[in-house]
């Protein structure tokens, strides 16, 4: 599996809407810079796609899936039209059928009034479909063998009523120069995730580090130009959040393929979607990435 599948698993996992590669760490960086970057994290939160406005995971079985406002519909949604439409699934085909009194005026699939069937493209499609109506957004997402809708409503009450996140104050012991060590070649990692689905990854090498004086490592997947870490640490078991954390960096001194060195900023480690809602589908940590060492660094468990 190249680099490049890794990415879109990435992608087609998490579809984070932060486009944290272009945020990452620099050497220069200040203590104004870590706060710009962690407003500019919790502002992308709050976006009216952001993860609080998940309001529901569906998995989409074999057959047909009626939602909509009423009561009458398998799958009820708040701020959509009474009978939305039918969603129908069959050998990983996705498609929208019309309700029984046609399609609302309010619902849009890429910007357009949907005919029946419409099919309905997911995440890991060249052009993932989008349904609209209103100020609710109805994707689809393939995760291992099956298909689900991901839902997201702007008016969601974790959005509504989100203040903030945690931080730690920023610690500059925790801004490592680890070394960088490549695989030859690339080692695959079995990635388990909250579904409990499992994905084979490559890692293109790992970093080395040190904390009071004992050494670790972790191992990242490459997504886009940055390295990505899922990492655990001690602090999970009382501040920070349960299945672990995530960090990303900017590649290695020398390249992937060549030993190097890596900056790990803990301080811009950050809660996984899942830390915010139960309705994302995160990836784990490895067991080689829950280290044995508390790193009280970065975001805080969400409240």
């Amino acid at each position: 599996m190249s680099y490049a599948t890794s990415m879109t698993f990435r992608a087609a996992v998490l579809a984070l809407p932060l486009l944290l590669a272009s945020l990452l760490p620099t050497p220069a960086q200040t203590t104004a810079d870590l706060d710009h970057w962690r407003k500019a994290y919790a502002d992308n939160l709050a976006q009216p796609d952001g993860w609080l406005t998940l309001v529901a995971l569906q998995w989409l079985p074999d057959g047909n899936i009626t939602a909509g406002d009423a009561s009458d519909n398998q799958l009820q949604l708040k701020h959509v039209p009474v009978h939305l439409g039918i969603f129908e699934q069959h050998n990983g085909h996705v498609a929208l059928l019309s309700p029984t009194e046609g399609f609302s005026p309010s619902v849009l699939i890429d910007g357009k009034p949907p005919t029946s069937p419409a099919p309905l493209a997911a995440d890991d499609a060249p052009h993932p479909s989008e349904l609209v109506s209103g100020d609710v957004h109805i994707t689809v997402i393939h995760r291992g063998d099956r298909y689900y809708l991901r839902i997201k409503d702007a008016y969601a009450p974790t959005r509504v009523h989100f203040r903030g996140l945690n931080w730690y104050a920023p610690n500059p012991n925790f801004r490592i120069t680890a070394k960088w060590i490549p695989y030859t070649p690339a080692k695959t990692l079995r990635i388990l995730n909250v579904l409990g689905q499992t994905s084979e990854e490559q890692a293109p090498g790992y970093a080395e580090f040190q904390i009071d004086g004992k050494t670790y490592k972790l191992e990242p997947l490459v997504e886009g130009h940055s390295l990505f870490f899922d990492f655990r640490d001690l602090t999970s078991r009382t501040t920070t959040d349960g299945a672990g954390r995530f960090l990303n960096t900017a590649f290695p001194s020398n390249g992937l393929d060549k030993p190097g060195t890596v900056v790990l900023d803990f301080n811009y480690a950050h809660n996984p979607p899942c830390g915010y809602t139960p309705y994302a589908t995160c990836p784990l940590p490895t067991e080689a990435n829950r280290l044995p060492v508390a790193i009280p660094a970065g975001e805080k468990r969400y409240d």
